[in-house]
């Protein structure tokens, strides 16, 4: 593809996590969407690829009132946005970004270096769009559970996609057998992974009884605390990855 895909592939991540914000009930810049709709169906690269549902939507009342009644649940939303999306993104990801090892979602393999990314990305977003910057952060915690439970040789539940129930899944299959070296370390991990999502699902709850007349103000707030709560939890669940993997390695070498 001739275009620059530097910039095509990051803005139509935040076309789809934008999207996905919406569909699941939560304020967006709608004048983005008018914008990247425009931009991306203006281009001679893009304009064939494009997802049609947004080719075939040209404000998000219409996509929203399309897909309600398709589509019973949020989690259901979410991951038609993201199946939708997927081939455009990886039609369009950057010369070098073509990992064999990608799950999906339009991420590439996620490591350090990639979760620090997406978190200084999603900061950066608060200010302009806080919900979709919770969502990034949200979907690359997804994407690394994906990530590690094919390495694990896990399949999760079709049925059960929401990040919760990935993410219960990965800590149990992520503990090592209290014989193995490293087990008190992935275990204390894997509490900690639990314990910040017990921590995400209290403070969203907490947040939706709160009224404020300061309500932009409100939701950019959470959406700092949001962010960096995910943040911390991808962060684990790599981390205990990475502990297995210098298990693998110790036993290697023996």
């Amino acid at each position: 593809m001739s275009g620059n895909n530097s910039k095509l592939h990051p803005r139509a991540v935040y076309l789809r996590n934008l999207l996905i914000a919406h569909v699941t009930g939560r304020n967006v810049n709608e004048s983005d969407y008018h914008k990247l709709r425009h931009y991306f169906m203006g281009l001679a690269e893009t304009c064939q690829i494009l997802p049609s549902l947004v080719v075939e939507h040209e404000d998000l009342s219409g996509l929203w009132h399309s897909m309600r009644y398709n589509y019973a649940s949020h989690e259901d939303r979410k991951a038609y946005v993201v199946d939708e999306f997927q081939i455009f993104l990886d039609q369009i990801a950057p010369a070098g970004n073509e990992d064999k090892d990608s799950v999906g979602s339009g991420y590439p393999k996620i490591d350090n270096k990639k979760l620090h990314q997406v978190w200084s990305d999603s900061l950066d977003l608060i200010a302009k769009s806080p919900d979709t910057a919770t969502e990034q952060m949200k979907l690359l915690v997804e994407n690394l559970c994906y990530q590690l439970l094919k390495h694990l040789k896990v399949v999760p539940d079709p049925q059960q996609h929401n990040v919760s129930a990935l993410v219960t899944l990965t800590e149990r299959s992520l503990l090592l057998s209290p014989g193995n070296k490293f087990h008190l370390v992935v275990q204390k991990l894997v509490t900690s992974c639990g314990e910040t999502l017990g921590a995400i699902d209290s403070f969203t709850i907490d947040c939706a009884s709160i009224t404020t007349d300061h309500v932009s103000n409100q939701r950019k707030d959470e959406a700092l605390v949001l962010v960096n709560l995910y943040a911390s939890l991808a962060s684990l669940l790599l981390s205990t990855w990475q502990v297995r993997e210098m298990l693998k390695e110790g036993n290697t070498q023996r």
